[in-house]
């Protein structure tokens, strides 16, 4: 009866853990640059794929518009569409391997665009500034979201699923 009762709740925890969704995932995790400042920077595409890009840099006033042009010139699989005004950079396409999304809120209901968030600490938060004008911090996270104003999708901590199945299984078992 334990062990049942234990196979049933790992499965539990691991359709928690990781079942979030069954069209939102991390399908691959890219480094690029090089320096002694990070910041990671999530791309999701409205068919539930997200790419995590760890970004390096050394120059110390590094916009995140700065960091998705050398994501872009560094990835031979990206290609990016972007129209560049007074103001600023407006981001309309973005292609990763097979991933692909493109619009400028010009269609019902007006959502068919790159969302842009930040996160420095805390919650995710939609950005109030465009990409040209935010200034990258080590430690930072940057994502663009296509179709949607909702967050960008949470990427647990490494290991941390199996943390909490590995507690539930061994709590259970000590009773």
């Amino acid at each position: 009866m334990s062990n049942s009762f234990a196979t049933r709740g790992v499965a539990a925890l691991l359709s928690v853990g990781f079942g979030v969704s069954a069209n939102a995932a991390i399908v691959q995790t890219f480094s690029v640059g090089s320096g002694n400042k990070s910041s990671v920077i999530q791309i999701d595409f409205q068919n539930g794929n997200g790419y995590q890009i760890n970004y390096s840099w050394s120059q110390s006033a590094h916009s995140s518009w700065d960091a998705m042009l050398g994501i872009d010139a560094a990835l031979p699989q990206m290609s990016m569409q972007f129209d560049t005004y007074s103001f600023g950079v407006f981001l309309t396409g973005v292609t990763i391997g097979v991933d692909t999304n493109y619009g400028q809120g010009d269609v019902a209901p007006y959502e068919n665009y790159w969302h842009f968030w930040t996160r420095d600490s805390g919650q995710w938060q939609q950005a109030m500034i465009g990409a040209s004008d935010r200034t990258l911090v080590d430690g930072s996270n940057d994502a663009w979201v296509f179709g949607s104003s909702t967050a960008p999708q949470s990427i647990p901590a490494p290991g941390a699923a199996m943390v909490l199945v590995a507690s539930a299984f061994f709590t259970r078992r000590r009773r």
